[in-house]
């Protein structure tokens, strides 16, 4: 029967009982298969070692009786597990939940370019036709026809290119196929080598046309990731049926990808960590389309516990957490080193979360990852060793003014040095989304509450999501129960690739019961659906043209809200900034450096009083410089002695550094000067009660440097019961112009000061969980103040301590909890009361003073603070009580790896490389500080440069020469993108397909379009993130495409109903799209043929390749209008 079937070979076929080719099914002629003869996937959990080929672990399918429930932050594993009721009475084993979905290939597959196989991925979806010959047997016949995938069943097709059978499945079931890259075996071209889950060899597939090996290559790769089935092939074997010449075939094929290679590498790191489970796709489309954060069509989605291998040779093994089986292998050293970046909290809530970008560096030449994975942290300092490593061993974008041609370069060697200018890019993005005014029903208006009939229709529940590049980056809150919701909520986005990104603002309503708090952290985390009474709609979206917008200015207005058919439903008020900055090496800034390290001549202070504007910044800036050199500290009191008794200062009287007088009893040096401090003993008494109370250097920074180091002391001590408060929202109003029933002020105060008697607890318990950098530098404020003002004001030596720990730490924390971290969302409304109400009572209390006549309404407040105030003494003086030494800072065992690793990389590599702790760019800082220094000086009418002190005017000098040499960098790269825009020449897509001999295939199994345009498939070509509208074009959500330009529809250039004809067309030319310069700097390496280009390749030539300029005229018009129209969105 099965020879029936068999199209006739070109040459004699094999005897009988040789190993046959991969087959068909029991069945004759022509007749289609049944849908019986697709076998469902397995339920019986297979677990192959790290040799395992095809779908990632052999997943199986979830048990249809098990239910997992999301868990806390702290402990991500899955519990409340309902176990299915056996019939058997022996014992049985417990149940096992599937393993994660990771987006990315089980191992690596080499590639010439791997963001075209990216970009056809994402186009072709799993569909392929062409004509192709294959082998189904080592050293058999080569059997040629046309080939094409059935999408439905998943089945792998042939038809005979002569008169014989068609519809012949070559393989029934490709879901779970490994797929790899090879070089045929007689020397005729590459082949795609496909095999199944368990077996070697099964089936070699050469296109034809040699340009289309990348698409069916894309094709096939969408179905590899999918869940496996039981494969079965013509000559009745199953999947685990063995085969002669298995071990050749192996050889062939499982080492063709290097996956051996690995096993010789050292280990760098080991660890666990939680990986975000998008759990199983079921569709090819699901794989390249669906949300990579959260998706609302599935409940499966949660954080799961994996383990995690780093090796020296750039692998990043993720496995299960017992480590049985490998669920991903992620070639670092393929990836340019922004793919690497911190994934917002807001988007999966999680503070300490690693993204990974399917972002390749132009020198890639293996595919790994094709989709963002997300891996979360368990503490800071966990999440900078990770986040450094990773970076690592990634590509770093460096390029360089050649001193000789003076063109830009990409730097490809780093083990040389480089004879010129050595700069890169840093691209920053802020935006903040204020508030939204809806003036049109959003679709669905079914989800509303229907027992309230005459409730507004345009009243909902909103959020909003930014999006960049096609992924979530932030979220904000859900406003709930409005029409003009309300965030204020600013997400900054930085370590961004040097292109310039497609942003937008996503509007969503979410529908179903918000009124339980637990709903509520549903909705705003994007919890699994309880219930299914949680959904989210999508209104509508704003588009945000970067390429119209200045740089460095910030833009601030309303945006139109548009609908899927571009209506407007609404507006939008947003603020945007987006900046670049050429950051030169790090010699280029070791002269300014050494200058401003001599803290004796309190440069930095003079810096602040020249452009006062710019001090918060300011203070920013050099507390992240210092912090780096190890010198925050030492600044920092510098800055103490400088208010105290220094610079600026309008007392004459003759004051000795703090320095030199810390271990002697005397105050003062002569009579005359102690004369003089009692004649000015009024004033001075006034100027300890303001003391630290401006807004100077030393408090910005000092302000900073609280909130960097306490971040998580504020954690440990108050975010549980600032938590229980916001969840109790209590009524502690006590001022009598607010309350409506005086009866009710008597309970209203004892909640009230028994709340903050709490909240001091908690921080009463603390002083020693304070971080000592911090008690050291407190010390030091102390004892300076009480040398000044000790004889005047006795109080000076608590208040001095407490302006900056309470003042500028802990109250404005308790204030306002969000800006902190303390909590998600802002506090309810009568929680926000209360917590105003105790940081008022605190603040209070660290001034040691009381209610009166100027608030008469709080001195009932005035026996908590008689009572709590030598507590409050006792507190300061434990947080003090440490050595006069500074003691030496530990650092955390786990940064030695990174800092191991640092020391391995050339000069060149460590440009860019974050320093530990808190992941500090150190060149960036001192390039950002000159471009401010500049700017600010040169728009302040008092700054003029002939009135500068000598080391101000040379600060100035190095501030000049540095940034002319910036811009220089800069004019090179903004003349080549000018010049790569006016050598972008369109080609009508119609002409293009005209002229290719490609034009005769015509997709028949594909021509009625009903498989691409299918509008009720939820993963056909996406909104945000995957959410996209119910029907509707796409097109109204995207007006501008990748660098601004304006994209054509795909409805004006692409014939849908061919698009396989389209995309053949010229698939073989795909701009590079990650980076601007990637189609310019470096060109193709294949194009070179041999020439060694040493360490850079240049510009100029590379602009002017011929492929270059045809390389837009199909998938830089059809996928990039793909891609645009469609944000890219999942």
């Amino acid at each position: 029967m099965d020879g029936a079937l068999a199209p006739r070979p070109q040459t004699t076929a094999p005897p009988a009982d040789s190993r046959h080719r991969v087959g068909s099914f029991s069945s004759s002629g022509s007749q289609p298969f049944l849908d019986s003869d697709v076998r469902p996937p397995p339920t019986v959990l297979e677990a192959p070692g790290y040799q395992s080929v095809g779908y990632p672990s052999v997943a199986p399918t979830r048990p249809p009786d098990l239910k997992i429930t999301p868990s806390s932050s702290k402990e991500k594993k899955s519990s409340n597990r309902r176990l299915i009721k056996r019939a058997i009475s022996r014992p049985t084993s417990p149940l096992v939940s599937p393993p994660p979905s990771v987006d990315s290939l089980p191992l690596p597959i080499p590639t010439d370019d791997a963001n075209r196989i990216l970009l056809l991925m994402k186009t072709l979806c799993g569909r392929m036709k062409g004509e192709v010959e294959y082998q189904s047997e080592l050293n058999g016949p080569w059997y040629t026809g046309l080939c094409y995938i059935d999408e439905d069943r998943g089945s792998l097709l042939f038809e005979s290119t002569q008169n014989g059978p068609f519809h012949i499945p070559l393989v029934e079931d490709l879901r779970g196929c490994r797929v790899i890259p090879i070089d045929g075996p007689d020397d005729k071209g590459k082949c795609l080598e496909v095999l199944n889950n368990k077996m070697g060899v099964e089936l070699l597939l050469r296109p034809l046309l040699a340009g289309e090996f990348n698409l069916w290559l894309a094709s096939l790769l969408c179905w590899q990731q999918l869940r496996p089935s039981t494969v079965r092939f013509a000559n009745g074997r199953n999947a685990n049926s063995p085969g002669s010449g298995r071990s050749e075939m192996r050889r062939r094929g499982s080492l063709a990808a290097g996956s051996s290679s690995s096993k010789d590498a050292a280990i760098i790191k080991v660890g666990k960590v939680m990986l975000w489970d998008k759990g199983t796709a079921t569709s090819p489309r699901a794989i390249v389309k669906r949300p990579s954060t959260r998706d609302l069509r599935s409940g499966m989605t949660s954080w799961r516990r994996v383990s995690c291998i780093l090796q020296d040779n750039g692998e990043f093994k993720l496995m299960t957490e017992n480590d049985v089986a490998v669920l991903s292998i992620i070639e670092l050293s393929q990836l340019s080193r922004c793919a690497i970046q911190q994934l917002d909290r807001s988007v999966l809530g999680e503070e300490y979360c690693i993204a990974i970008f399917p972002i390749y560096s132009s020198t890639s030449k293996q595919l790994s990852i094709f989709r963002p994975v997300y891996l979360a942290l368990d503490s800071r300092v966990l999440f900078e060793v990770w986040f450094v490593l990773l970076r690592a061993f990634a590509v770093p974008d460096l390029y360089g003014l050649d001193a000789s041609t003076d063109q830009v370069t990409e730097i490809r060697e780093f083990d040389k040095e480089f004879e010129g200018q050595l700069f890169r890019v840093e691209k920053t993005i802020q935006i903040r989304v204020t508030e939204a005014k809806i003036r049109k029903a959003s679709p669905n208006p079914e989800h509303h509450d229907r027992h309230s009939k005459d409730r507004d229709p345009l009243t909902g529940n909103y959020l909003a999501e930014v999006i960049l590049d096609g992924e979530v980056r932030s979220r904000t809150t859900t406003q709930t129960d409005t029409k003009n919701p309300f965030w204020r909520e600013f997400a900054q986005f930085t370590e961004l690739p040097t292109t310039l990104p497609d942003l937008s603002v996503i509007l969503k309503r979410v529908d179903g019961n918000l009124d339980g708090l637990s709903q509520q952290l549903q909705a705003t985390l994007g919890l699994p659906k309880t219930g299914g009474n949680l959904t989210e709609v999508l209104c509508g979206s704003v588009d945000i043209p970067l390429d119209k917008l200045e740089r460095a200015k910030d833009h601030e207005q309303w945006f139109q809200v548009c609908d899927e058919r571009q209506e407007n439903i609404g507006s939008m008020f947003v603020k945007v900034n987006h900046d670049e900055l050429v950051v030169l090496g790090t010699k280029d800034y070791e002269p300014l450096s050494e200058l401003l390290h001599k803290f004796s001549v309190g440069l930095t202070s003079q810096i602040a009083m020249a452009i006062p504007s710019a001090m918060r910044r300011l203070a920013e800036l050099f507390l992240n410089i210092f912090q780096v050199s190890g010198s925050s500290s030492e600044w920092l009191m510098a800055l103490v002695e400088e208010e105290i008794d220094g610079i600026g200062s309008q007392n004459s009287m003759k004051r000795l550094r703090f320095s030199r007088r810390l271990k002697s009893t005397d105050s003062s040096n002569s009579a005359g000067d102690r004369d003089l401090l009692v004649r000015d003993m009024k004033s001075l008494a006034g100027e300890a009660n303001l003391l630290f109370r401006g807004n100077s250097l030393l408090t910005q920074a000092l302000e900073f440097h609280m909130r960097r180091l306490g971040k998580e002391f504020l954690e440990e001590i108050l975010a549980e019961k600032i938590a229980e408060i916001n969840e109790l929202n209590p009524d502690c109003e006590v001022d009598p112009s607010r309350i409506q029933h005086g009866d009710e002020m008597q309970s209203h105060w004892s909640q009230l000061v028994q709340l903050t008697t709490e909240v001091w607890q908690c921080i009463a318990n603390s002083g020693a969980k304070l971080p000592m950098e911090l008690r050291q530098i407190l010390k030091y404020v102390r004892a300076v103040a009480e040398d000044r003002y000790g004889d005047f004001l006795r109080t000076v030596n608590y208040t001095s301590v407490s302006g900056f720990l309470f003042l500028r730490f802990i109250c404005p924390a308790i204030l306002n909890p969000k800006l902190f971290g303390l909590l998600r969302d802002n506090p309810r409304s009568r929680a926000q009361r209360t917590l105003t109400l105790i940081a008022k009572g605190l603040q209070a209390l660290a001034n040691l003073s009381t209610f009166g006549k100027k608030e008469s309404w709080m001195e009932p407040m005035n026996k908590f603070l008689a009572i709590h105030r030598q507590p409050f003494k006792d507190y300061i003086d434990a947080m003090c009580s440490i050595p006069t030494e500074r003691s030496v800072v530990t650092v955390p065992a786990s940064y030695s790896t990174p800092v191991t690793i640092l020391g391995r990389l050339s000069p060149i590599s460590r440009e860019g490389f974050p320093s530990l702790p808190y992941l500090i760019d150190h060149p960036r800082n001192y390039a950002a500080l000159i471009k401010l220094w500049l700017e600010s000086s040169h728009k302040s009418n008092s700054t003029d440069p002939s009135d500068f002190d000598a080391e101000l005017a040379e600060f100035h000098a190095i501030c000049l020469d540095l940034q002319k040499r910036s811009d220089e960098c800069l004019a090179k790269m903004e003349a080549l993108r000018a010049a790569e825009d006016e050598s972008v020449v369109t080609e009508d897509l119609a002409e293009a397909l005209e002229k290719s001999s490609l034009l005769d295939s015509v997709n028949l199994s594909y021509g009625n379009s009903a498989a691409w345009m299918d509008n009720n498939d939820p993963y056909r070509p996406p909104g945000s993130s995957g959410s996209e509208p119910d029907g509707g074009d796409r097109s109204a959500f995207r007006n501008f495409g990748k660098e601004g330009r304006p994209v054509r529809q795909v409805s004006d250039s692409v014939d849908m109903s061919n698009p396989i004809g389209a995309i053949r067309a010229k698939a073989g030319h795909v701009r590079n799209p990650r980076s601007f310069l990637h189609g310019l700097i470096g060109g193709k390496k294949e194009k070179e043929k041999g020439k060694d280009n040493g360490s850079t390749s240049t510009v100029r030539e590379k602009s002017r390749d011929k492929e270059e300029k045809g390389s837009r005229s199909l998938l830089g018009s059809f996928s990039e209008s793909w891609q645009s129209d469609t944000s890219s969105r999942h």
